[in-house]
Formats: C-alpha cells, sequence, structure tokens
C-alpha cells in the first residue's frame, strides 16, 4: 500500500508541473497514470476536480487581455460536448471505457508526436466545433487539452503566454461543468474526495516547480515528452 500511495503522490507531482508549462496537461498525465492504481470510476471524478483546481490556479493569474474573446467559442461548444460526454460514459462499462481510453491516448500522443502543421482555422464556428468535441473527450475521459491546445496554437499573433492563459482558462470553466456533472450523476463520491485532498499537495509543489522553470524550458520538446509519456501508458493499458 505504501508504494501505491508514493506513485499516486508522484502522479500528482507531475501533473502539477504540466499546466505552468503548457496550460494543460493534468487530466493527460493523470490519465495515462491513475487506471493502473484505481478503478476508472473513481479515477474519472477524481482527476476532473484536480485538473479544475490546477487550471483555476493558473487561470487566476493570466494577463491576457481580451481572453473571453478568445474562450467564448470554445466554451459554448464546450457546454453540449460535456453534456454529450456524460451520457456516454454512463452508457458503457468500464472493461469497454479502458480500452477505448487506451486507443484514444495512443491515437493522441502519435498525432502529438507527428503532426507537422496546424489544420484548424481560428473562429468562431471552429471554435464552438472544437469545444464541443474537446468536452466530450473532457466529460468522458478527462483529455480535452491537445485539441484546444492545436486550435489555439493556429493563431499566429498568440505568444506562448497568452496561449497558456487562454488554455487555463478554457480548461478551468470546462472542468467546471465536468466537476458539476459528475457530482449530479454520483460520482463524486466521500472516496473521490479524500483521494482528490491527498492529491491536493503534491498538485500544488507540482505547479511551484513548472512556474519556477517555465521561462526556462523549450515548450516542444516539454509536449514530445508528454506524448510518449502517454503513448507508453496508452500501449500499457491496451495490451
Amino acid at each position: 500500500m505504501g508504494l501505491e500511495y508514493i506513485y499516486f503522490a508522484i502522479a500528482f507531482f507531475i501533473a502539477g508541473i504540466a499546466p505552468e508549462l503548457t496550460g494543460f496537461g493534468v487530466a493527460t498525465i493523470s490519465m495515462a497514470l491513475l487506471p493502473f492504481l484505481l478503478p476508472l470510476s473513481v479515477a474519472i471524478p477524481l482527476v476532473a476536480i484536480i485538473s479544475t483546481t490546477a487550471t483555476g490556479i493558473v487561470a487566476l493569474r493570466t494577463k491576457t487581455k481580451n481572453i473571453l474573446k478568445y474562450t467564448r467559442p470554445l466554451l459554448i461548444g464546450s457546454v453540449i460536448g460535456v453534456t454529450l460526454g456524460m451520457m456516454f460514459l454512463h452508457l458503457l462499462n468500464e472493461q469497454l471505457l479502458m480500452v477505448i481510453l487506451s486507443i484514444f491516448l495512443i491515437t493522441y500522443a502519435l498525432y502529438g508526436l507527428f503532426f507537422k502543421g496546424y489544420i484548424l482555422p481560428t473562429g468562431n464556428v471552429t471554435g464552438t466545433a472544437t469545444g464541443l468535441v474537446a468536452g466530450f473527450f473532457g466529460a468522458s475521459f478527462n483529455v480535452h487539452g491537445p485539441l484546444v491546445g492545436l486550435y489555439s496554437s493556429s493563431n499566429d499573433d498568440l505568444s506562448k503566454t497568452e496561449i497558456k492563459d487562454i488554455m487555463a482558462t478554457y480548461m478551468f470553466f470546462t472542468g467546471l461543468f465536468t466537476v458539476v456533472g459528475h457530482t449530479v450523476a454520483g460520482r463524486v463520491t466521500g472516496e473521490v474526495l479524500l483521494y482528490a485532498l491527498f492529491a491536493l499537495p503534491f498538485l500544488l509543489i507540482g505547479l511551484v516547480v513548472g512556474k519556477r522553470i517555465f521561462k526556462k524550458v523549450n515548450i516542444i520538446w516539454i509536449k514530445r515528452g508528454i506524448y510518449l509519456f502517454v503513448l507508453a501508458a496508452g500501449v500499457t493499458l491496451l495490451f
């Protein structure tokens, strides 16, 4: 049991570093690690709570002007996507969910590693569609950052810091939608809350470390590291 708690603490420490570097990554890393330790019925609402907490902390410090201009279309689509994702999660059993999660992680990682250009034009229509798809996968698997990251990065007028701010703001509000959905569905149990309390200090330490190294690291290598990590976890979960 002691090793399990160490594994759990390390998972959330690593996950805490990610949002300070990219604006997302808490859920991506957590959902790649926690299924080895916890049932999905616990891991999915737990990661939703922790991810929302982390991105909320980052979003509160945003200095990007007119942040709603960039996030409004994404959030409109996200409300619809989260609703559909909650319905999807309710209909499938855990074994099938594990297989779908594994395939999704592998696909996402391979796409991130080998994608050589942006194909997502920015705008209200594309932003709403992106938010819908991302909200769906966020509600069902807590993995919605990559698609929105690609969308935000498509805008050449945005700096690295502005992209991070947009990502964190979007992830925070979508996370709130998701946590409310899990609560209404009865998935936020006492067990989930206890795990969240245990994870919080390690998450906060990760956030502090991530903030300190944000200006010192090449964001491209950080993203590639996350993709490789998630690819390995997806393959392991599948086989």
